[in-house]
């Protein structure tokens, strides 16, 4: 007690200690409050941040409206007062931002509102607003100035979009009046599409008649092949008979010839009768295979000639073809004629093109059967030809087997066989004459028969193509009928869309206020839980605490700590009276402080007793904490205080979130005493962050002040047992 005491005296009769006393808890408030009043309410009087503006815009049209946004910006800022505008031309500006008259200059372009009508253009141009501002004489007029272009922006924005929106209605009125006449269109050609489907079915029946007819054609030529294919092989054993009959009937009058002048030689058995009986035999074996060859031959022409069709079927053929020629090249008129889609007109172009392919072969086809019919048919036909042979043939087996039979009774009958012979003599004339004629006959037929066999494939392959043609002619006629039936019910649907859109067009009615909103459409409304008043109170935590701090600093730089009044009596007493030292102003600095700015600077505090008690318990914090550092270190100890300031200052959060620090900062944060300061009056202040916040600051900053007493406690305890002196004050 008797050190606290000596202490107090030594204080007390000391003038200029009691002028420190005095005067050091006056140092947070001058701190603070200079800081503070000078940045109290910086955004309040951006008002006197000189700001030139350039206008060299020039009015533009738009949907026959006048377009002059330069103008109607500057008579917009003369009514705006948030910064001092000048209204200059582009030297003063220049001149003026050069010599630090002017913060900003915003320059309006000559193309401004030329490129706001360019909107409704193939090309639109964005409007070009240029502002020049010189960070490196002041951020701060920077920050404002940018906040500043940016409601400029807006109010622009608003106001272009505000004509852009007229000129886009007043279109869609004149696409209401279109969509009016579209349906109109769309109506008669919904009429056109039931015109065009009536036509579609009667070719789709027709289409599908040709196709049953084409097959039962195709089968009737398969048949006819077969037919051709069985003749010509017959033909050619023929050909090849008549030959060797010709060859044999030769002969067989020579023989005749020789045998009448010679029939003295008859009886000869080496070269008379049975010399010729062999002969006999033979020409017999020939003569009755050709007889038979030439009855199958006409049996096949007469088959053959049957199963041709008949003049009036090949007639319908030829009158079907050229109907369905007529009615496609119907179709395609009026297809394009309709108005119809592209997909559809392509389908009907395309079912034209099979029509003009398949026609001509089927026509040729047609021509073939004609042909063959001629071929069969007449006096000189094949099958009048094959009957002639067939009569010849049966004549020559007759002969040959009355020859047989006289051969065969030549021996017994000499006398008769003479006169037989005189008998065959006569007619051997006729015999060779007929075979020639056969033989005559036969070449012409065999040289014909390639023709025939070629005509008959190209008939085939004719009466295939028409088949399959007129299938795919009649498949997409029903495809074609398919789609439009769809055609009809989209073009009635449209009909009925583009008439609803016409009207909902027409009941459109705008006015002022619907482009206001269409221009701004979004009403932005701040939520705020608390009231900052001003940029002042958002500084004020930080700046309270760094004058708290400053104040036990001045404190600890000037007061002398090191220095004893009288020897101490031992540990306690020691600690104690430097305790009461540094409590007093401490105390009084925070008290001061904190009245000083709520009731002198108007600061407002939701909680009073909250900022006195914050104030109190970080004016203690810091001033142990520095007695803890001054005392036992001297001038070093000081040192390690303002390098601490700094770190406090940097780590705590008090001038932006401490979320925008780097990694080392937001590390050394939870442990910092002024972090908790600033969150202890942010929440008296705002009751902003909470009950817990203030609850937890006020418990450390409390065990802050306990730890380091304890630990100067502990310093001093030692140093009095050691006996130890303390580092001198200079």
């Amino acid at each position: 007690m008797n050190m606290f005491k000596a202490e107090w005296k030594k204080v007390l009769n000391n003038k200029m200690l009691i002028l420190m006393m005095i005067v050091i808890p006056l140092v947070p408030i001058i701190y603070s409050g200079i800081i503070l009043s000078a940045y109290w309410d910086p955004f309040g009087n951006t008002s006197n941040l000189p700001v030139a503006v350039v206008n060299q815009d020039e009015p533009s049209e738009l949907e026959g409206k006048t377009l002059n946004i330069g103008d109607e910006l500057i008579n917009n800022l003369k009514d705006n007062d948030n910064l001092d505008w000048h209204f200059v031309s582009r030297d003063e500006a220049q001149e003026g931002f050069d010599n630090g008259n002017y913060y900003m200059v915003i320059t309006i372009p000559e193309d401004f509102s030329k490129r706001a009508s360019t909107v409704l253009e193939d090309n639109p141009e964005k409007m070009n607003l240029t502002y020049e501002v010189n960070p490196g004489r002041n951020y701060f007029s920077v920050t404002i100035s940018e906040q500043a272009m940016n409601r400029i922006n807006q109010e622009i924005s608003d106001s272009v979009t505000r004509e852009y929106t007229r000129a886009i209605f007043s279109q869609i009125n004149e696409i209401g009046d279109g969509f009016a006449e579209a349906a109109d269109g769309a109506s008669e050609i919904n009429g056109g599409v039931d015109q065009l489907k009536e036509g579609n079915e009667e070719i789709t029946k027709n289409l599908n008649k040709l196709a049953s007819s084409s097959l039962t054609f195709k089968n009737g030529v398969d048949t006819i092949q077969v037919g051709v294919g069985d003749f010509i092989v017959g033909a050619n054993e023929l050909h090849s008979g008549t030959t060797r009959l010709n060859e044999g009937i030769i002969q067989y009058t020579n023989g005749i010839s020789q045998l009448k002048e010679k029939t003295a030689l008859l009886t000869d058995e080496k070269k008379g009768v049975p010399k010729l009986a062999t002969g006999q035999e033979t020409l017999n074996g020939a003569l009755n295979d050709l007889a038979a060859g030439s009855h199958n031959l006409n049996s096949g022409l007469v088959q053959m000639n049957e199963q041709l069709p008949s003049n009036d079927e090949i007639n319908q053929l030829t009158q079907g073809l050229t109907g369905v020629q007529q009615a496609v090249n119907q179709l395609q008129k009026a297809v394009s004629q309709s108005g119809a889609s592209p997909e559809l007109v392509a389908q009907v172009n395309a079912l034209n093109e099979k029509v003009n392919q398949v026609q001509p072969k089927a026509i040729g086809a047609i021509d073939g059967y004609t042909n063959i019919r001629n071929a069969f048919e007449g006096e000189k036909g094949l099958i009048q030809g094959s009957a002639k042979l067939a009569g010849g043939m049966n004549n020559a087996v007759s002969g040959s087997r009355e020859l047989t039979t006289a051969t065969a009774n030549l021996n017994k009958q000499m006398p008769q066989l003479v006169g037989a012979i005189n008998q065959l003599d006569s007619k051997s004339q006729d015999l060779k004459e007929g075979s020639a004629a056969l033989v005559k006959g036969t070449d012409t037929l065999s040289i014909k028969l390639p023709e025939l066999e070629n005509g008959m494939t190209k008939l085939s392959e004719g009466a295939t193509q028409l088949n399959e043609g007129a299938g795919q002619l009649a498949e997409g006629s029903t495809q074609l009928g398919e789609g439009i039936a769809t055609l009809k019910g989209g073009t009635n649907e449209l009909s009925n869309k583009l008439s609803e859109g016409a009207e909902t067009v027409a009941s459109i009615q705008t006015t002022d206020a619907n482009y206001d909103v269409l221009a701004s459409p979004i009403s932005v409304k701040e939520a705020k839980t608390n009231e900052v008043p001003n940029y002042g109170h958002a500084l004020a935590p930080m700046f309270i605490s760094l004058g708290l701090y400053i104040g036990a600093l001045a404190f600890n730089l000037i007061f002398p700590l090191s220095e004893t009044a009288t020897r101490p009596s031992s540990g306690v007493s020691w600690w104690f009276s430097k305790f009461s030292l540094g409590f007093v102003p401490a105390v009084v600095g925070a008290l001061v402080l904190s009245v000083s700015v709520v009731y002198g600077m108007g600061l407002e505090v939701a909680n009073m007793g909250q900022f006195i008690l914050i104030s109190i318990l970080g004016s203690l914090t810091y001033m142990f904490f520095m007695m803890l550092l001054v005392i036992p270190l001297g001038n070093p100890g000081r040192f390690i205080a303002m390098i601490l300031l700094v770190l406090q200052l940097a780590s705590s959060g008090g001038m932006f979130p401490a979320a925008l620090q780097n990694d080392f900062f937001n590390a050394i944060n939870p442990y910092m005493p002024m972090t908790y300061v600033i969150y202890g009056l942010r929440e008296a202040m705002t009751s902003s962050i909470g009950s817990d916040i203030f609850i937890t600051s006020v418990a450390i900053l409390i065990g802050c002040i306990t730890i380091f007493n304890l630990l100067l406690f502990l310093f001093l305890n030692i140093k009095n047992k050691r006996d130890v002196k303390l580092v001198p004050e200079s």
